[in-house]
């Protein structure tokens, strides 16, 4: 049901004569009762035009938004009001009551085609919720305001901006082409047997099968291709250093964008994709699916990727993605620590997950660190915190190397070149068929 209010125009009515009712009584006592039926007169127009303003039965309000948002400014979203019946509201306001990570204008006029086109702007990445549409407007004397709210529970997705990201994946796959690499998967360039056929002038002579020559009494060699079904997981580390922002975003934020450059791309050469998130336990954990009209799905997945303010359990959350995978798999954990107790347990536990798996530790440069190591000093606190960095800089560079002992690849870069970064990684790997 509509809640009815009167104006300010009904109420500045109302307030003069009353104003008039006390000026005559002081000065004209028996004018007074004249303010009476004047003020009735008011009341029956105020409750005419309640009654003849729209009612909100006679409204139909639909909504119309995309599948995905993405972080950042125009966003579309479309409110229709259809009328039913004759005549049309005055005037009316709309206002969305939406979550924190969706910055919405106030009150709008509603234009008189009846569509309304909202720009939002969202301000993080995760899941955008317009929970009502308030709707208010005036009836045809300009005395009352009705005000309605039309529950809509909508929920999209928020992932960061990859309109420019297929182009991006497509531009630096062809880079690595034009360099002599093999990220085109295409026969007789793997290690994976596909077929026989007669040796030919040209061929690549260790390709010769000589007991299969022996059989056919002609040189035979072997043709093979690189297998392409690979199983591709994305494992994000949810918790609080995670949440930490670099160059105007969360570390989370940059990860996911990378991993989504990196989705496209294996998908588009053949290779099943699954996401992992976690924090103090498992969070988003899906399957692995394969074919470029499954991106859309890794992108709603990803945007479920909610920031945490928890430290992560690597014990329970690779224990958990270990016991899920069936095959031998190429894991990209998008991670950071800060001190040597947490990576501990890190290592023990990526230790165990090497065995089976080709594991890739992702982490971002601390830029910060850098500069702070790096700068010159011009008092004694600079240099204790020259000193400070410089130490917290030695123990990643241990960390790092002992993954690099117990067979974990590690990709340290800036976040400016880490997409780039990483699907150079991933091309390098599976064109050397180390998965």
């Amino acid at each position: 049901m509509p809640s009815v209010k009167p104006t300010p125009l009904a109420i500045a009515l109302m307030g003069s004569l009353v104003f008039l009712a006390l000026g005559l009584a002081a000065f004209a006592p028996g004018a007074w009762v004249i303010v009476g039926p004047a003020m009735a007169g008011v009341l029956v127009l105020i409750a005419t035009d309640a009654l003849l303003s729209r009612s909100s039965r006679m409204m139909q309000l639909s909504v119309e938004a995309p599948p995905v948002y993405y972080v950042g400014p125009d966003n579309p979203l479309t409110i229709k009001l259809d009328y039913k019946g004759r005549g049309a509201a005055t005037r009316a306001d709309v206002k969305l009551d939406v979550n924190d990570k969706v910055e919405a204008p106030d009150m709008m006029p509603l234009p008189s085609s009846g569509a309304l086109a909202y720009a939002l702007h969202l301000n993080q990445r995760g899941e955008a919720i317009i929970k009502n549409v308030w709707l208010r407007w005036r009836g045809p004397f300009g005395l009352t305001m009705k005000q309605v709210r039309f529950p809509v529970d909508l929920v999209r997705p928020i992932t960061p901006d990859i309109r420019a990201l297929q182009s991006d994946a497509i531009r630096l796959i062809n880079r690595e082409a034009d360099f002599g690499l093999k990220s085109q998967i295409d026969r007789g360039d793997g290690s994976e047997f596909d077929a026989l056929r007669e040796f030919v002038s040209g061929m690549d002579r260790r390709s010769l099968d000589w007991k299969a020559s022996a059989r056919h009494r002609t040189l035979m060699a072997k043709e093979f291709q690189t297998e392409r079904n690979h199983n591709v997981v994305l494992a994000y580390d949810t918790g609080r250093l995670m949440c930490e922002p670099i160059d105007g975003l969360s570390r989370l934020d940059h990860a996911v964008h990378a991993g989504m450059l990196l989705s496209y791309a294996s998908l588009r050469g053949g290779d099943r994709v699954g996401i992992y998130g976690f924090d103090t336990r498992p969070k988003v954990m899906t399957g692995l699916v394969r074919g470029q009209s499954a991106f859309g799905r890794l992108q709603a997945e990803m945007g479920r990727l909610d920031y945490s303010t928890l430290d992560a359990n690597y014990t329970l959350g690779l224990t958990r993605l270990s016991s899920s995978l069936n095959r031998r798999s190429l894991i990209i954990l998008f991670t950071d620590f800060i001190d040597t107790i947490q990576a501990e347990l890190m290592l023990e536990n990526a230790a165990r997950l090497a065995r089976k798996h080709l594991l890739v530790f992702a982490v971002f440069e601390d830029t910060d660190l850098k500069r702070i190591a790096h700068q010159r000093p011009r008092d004694a606190s600079d240099i204790t915190r020259a000193v400070i960095a410089d130490q917290l800089l030695t123990n990643r560079k241990m960390v790092h190397n002992r993954l690099r002992k117990i067979g974990v690849e590690v990709l340290e870069a800036p976040a400016n070149q880490f997409s780039g970064a990483l699907l150079s990684k991933y091309l390098e790997i599976t064109r050397q068929e180390r998965i």
